[in-house]
């Protein structure tokens, strides 16, 4: 028996599964937690996985013995039909298997390799995943817990890393909106990238059918056939709480068949969503109890748990996100650029029907065609940064989601071939001018390595004043210096994400607005560089800034010669004419040591030739 167990290690898992459904019922054991941290160079999921089933089998009598290997289909055993996956789940809600919970769940999380996305030069980071995972299952609700058990039992020994990743985090919201915002990172490796980026609208979680029902039954008969609406019970997209089924309609006044869409909130997702923010809650009060032992210092925990509630609490308020999409679509209006879909107003709390767009996720649009590809990468740049920083309105709006999955590229369209539709609005910011202006002195404050300004203009990122006592003030130079010097090679929302996180760890409250700005924007840098690896975001923006101020020049020498405005920021791109000098001198010395480099080489080459 333990020779052909371990020649068939990979079936361990199913294998466990089956002699906990025949085991004794036993009392619950507690999860340990935290996991001492020698775990995580001894553990070997294999040897704990036969320990365990060792364990498991010696307390059987030879008739349940028997009636394990039959069911796994050891050699010499007669097989038997196995049972289905819902025989498997009325069978384990019989059974007490809690004495073995610990083990159990510890297995299933290394099972499903979720361990793997914590990169590796993020190790300090394995600990709190680890226990945050394992905190998480624990609490759980069995119904939810056995299935995704029993989901990674059914899969075969030849399933990829990806596979098991989606499988461990399918049907649970809160996991899955994590995995969107990591799905674009480049320190991960490219299996688990595409893995993650299904998660931004190709997850099959529910039916076509059950989707239909529920639109039937939260608008009615009576509107259905007032509005003539026909639903394809083929799913066009799932995200982490939605669905959207594509459908045709009428309406009223009108002879028109319509394409839409229907957007409903799946059946199990409110519930799930509940019960997943409720465990953040406790997850919250769990690491601040022990902050200590993983030595998380300053890491403001609290604030990442709160953001990711907040983020998921906004998909299920779908009054708001309609009312965003309106806003949405009003302010952009006939943009040549841009498409929002147009909100259908028999809308109900669940249920959202819009507009159909033709067109396809922005990262998949013109495959093998470098030039259009390179030529939408900076359309997306300019529709989601420069024309929202450079913005002639006072307030300006932007997309605060903009993952993969909710950008679109408008197909059909010959006159305006780079059109980028915006879908879901559930995140939705306000800008308004003075906090752009800010922003852009922190922008050219990382562009030009510039610790004083950047220190200056600290309060564009922290809310309140109460940073400012030279004590205060000389640890956020400090921290400036630092995040300079480590990122010196990031781009410059990074760097900005990097400054946002630092001085939350200080304590400090953040913006909101620029806060999802920068957030925004790390996101879209994504995007870009998969459209065209070789379009650096921030010079880009830079080009798009200074294109704006030589537009500006009339007026900056009417400002300069008859008015003492040398410092004004009253122009459109609000920068002052010593923020244009700054960057005109960072210009000259970049130029100068380029020419410096290139004549050096000039000099040293005859010397690398004829001197041995």
């Amino acid at each position: 028996m333990r020779y052909w167990l371990a020649a068939h290690i990979r079936r361990i898992w199913p294998l466990i599964w089956t002699v906990l459904l025949i085991s004794p019922s036993s009392l619950r054991a507690e999860i340990p937690l935290p996991t001492p941290l020698e775990h995580y160079d001894n553990f070997d999921p294999a040897r704990e996985g036969l320990r365990l089933l060792s364990s498991l089998f010696s307390e059987l009598d030879p008739s349940q013995q028997s009636l394990v290997l039959q069911l796994v289909g050891a050699p010499g055993i007669q097989s038997e039909p196995k049972p289905s996956k819902n025989e498997l789940m009325a069978a384990l809600k019989t059974v007490d298997w809690a004495k073995w919970r610990p083990q159990v769940l510890e297995l299933l999380l290394h099972r499903s390799r979720v361990l793997d996305i914590v990169p590796e030069k993020a190790g300090e980071w394995l600990p709190i995943v680890h226990d945050a995972l394992l905190f998480f299952l624990d609490r759980l609700g069995e119904e939810r817990l056995l299935e995704r058990l029993l989901d990674q039992a059914a899969l075969p020994a030849s399933a990829q890393r990806g596979e098991q990743v989606l499988q461990f985090l399918s049907r649970t919201p809160t996991l899955q909106k994590i995995g969107q915002v990591l799905a674009r990172s480049p320190d991960l490796p490219p299996d688990l990238r595409g893995a993650l980026q299904v998660l931004e609208n190709s997850l099959r979680t529910t039916s076509g059918e059950e989707i239909v029902e529920l639109i039937v039954q939260e608008i009615g008969l009576e509107k259905v056939e007032q509005y003539r609406i026909r639903c394809s019970d083929e799913i066009l997209a799932e995200a982490t709480v939605g669905a959207v089924l594509r459908c045709s309609l009428v309406l009223p006044g009108e002879t028109r068949v319509r394409e839409a869409v229907a957007k409903v909130i799946k059946p199990y997702a409110i519930s799930a969503l509940r019960e997943e923010l409720a465990i953040f809650d406790d997850l919250t009060g769990y690491f601040g109890d022990y902050r200590d032992f993983y030595e998380i210092g300053p890491v403001p925990l609290s604030e990442m748990f709160a953001e990711i509630r907040e983020a998921l609490s906004k998909e299920i308020q779908v009054i708001k996100e309609q009312e965003n999409l309106v806003k949405a679509a009003e302010y952009y209006g006939d943009s040549e650029k841009v498409m929002v879909p147009e909100f259908y107003p028999f809308s109900t709390e669940r249920v959202t029907f819009m507009e159909f767009v033709h067109g396809e996720k922005i990262s998949d649009a013109f495959p093998g065609q470098l030039k259009a590809r390179a030529k939408l990468a900076r359309r997306l740049s300019d529709v989601l940064t420069s024309d929202v920083l450079l913005s002639p309105r006072e307030e300006a709006l932007f997309h605060g989601d903009p993952h993969a999955g909710n950008v679109f590229h408008v197909l059909d369209e010959p006159k305006h071939p780079y059109r980028i539709a915006l879908l879901d609005w559930g995140l939705r910011g306000v800008f308004p001018r003075q906090q752009r202006a800010q922003l852009m002195q922190l922008f050219l404050g990382v562009y030009l390595k510039d610790t004083k300004r950047l220190t200056n203009h600290m309060g564009a990122l922290i809310e309140g004043d109460d940073w400012e006592s030279p004590e205060k003030r000389e640890r956020i130079r400090t921290i400036v210096e630092e995040t300079l010097r480590e990122k010196r090679k990031g781009h410059v929302f990074d760097i900005l994400g990097e400054l946002m996180k630092k001085t939350a760890r200080e304590g400090y409250q953040i913006r909101f607005n620029i806060g999802l700005f920068i957030k925004s924007q790390i996101t879209v840098n994504g995007i870009l560089s998969e459209l065209d690896p070789k379009l650096k975001q921030d010079k880009y923006l830079m080009n798009r800034i200074s294109r704006q101020a030589l537009k500006e020049m009339p007026k900056r020498l009417l400002y300069t010669v008859w008015f003492p405005a040398w410092n004004s920021h009253n122009y459109r791109s609000m920068l002052s004419n010593e923020d244009i000098k700054d960057m005109q001198v960072n210009s000259c010395v970049k130029t100068l040591k380029k020419a410096g480099k290139g004549l050096w080489r000039v000099v040293r080459w005859p010397v690398e030739v004829f001197i041995p």
